[in-house]
């Protein structure tokens, strides 16, 4: 019960620390965005610095990017086991590799064999598989967070801080 509120605790910190951040909505939509991108695909331990890296080149916030980043930290297996899966209904292709049941399989996986120069059909699925995630988790977390933050975002903070709804 105590990790539980410990984790409530830590991520309502975070997300007051996100909607009170001062910057325009769409430079911390981008921010987050861009945050969470690196991690559809084996950074191999770069990936924080390749979010806040691309933050900066994409102009967008910096905080929000090393928040997207460690919601994309946390949750690779199933990122990487979604990649595999996309790859395979893109490719009409069924292999072994593609055979899950859950994303603790993916988080066992080597993923060396996923190098440009020998990118077998795993390879192939993983990257094709990524590269559709990416562009579509572009597109849905920078309108969800972008219309979050430009109509709801005073609403939100009052909730977070236990204050009740304004109209």
């Amino acid at each position: 019960m105590g990790d539980e509120m410990k984790l409530k605790s830590r991520v309502k910190y975070y997300l007051l620390r996100l909607f009170r951040l001062r910057a325009g909505t769409h430079t911390i939509a981008m921010g987050l965005t861009l945050g969470f991108i690196p991690h559809w695909y084996p950074t191999f331990g770069i990936g924080a610095i390749l979010s806040l890296g691309l933050a900066k080149l994409g102009r967008g916030n910096l905080v929000a990017a090393f928040l997207g980043g460690a919601l994309g930290t946390a949750i690779w297996p199933f990122l990487f086991f979604l990649n595999y899966k996309i790859g395979s209904l893109l490719f009409h292709h069924s292999t072994s590799v593609t055979e899950f049941n859950n994303t603790a399989d993916v988080a066992h996986l080597d993923f060396s064999h996923l190098t440009i120069h020998n990118i077998g059909s795993g390879g192939l699925l993983f990257f094709g598989g990524a590269l559709v995630n990416t562009l579509l988790s572009f597109l849905f977390i920078y309108l969800t967070v972008y219309t979050l933050f430009k109509k709801y975002r005073l609403n939100i903070l009052d909730k977070l801080k236990g204050k009740k709804e304004t109209i």
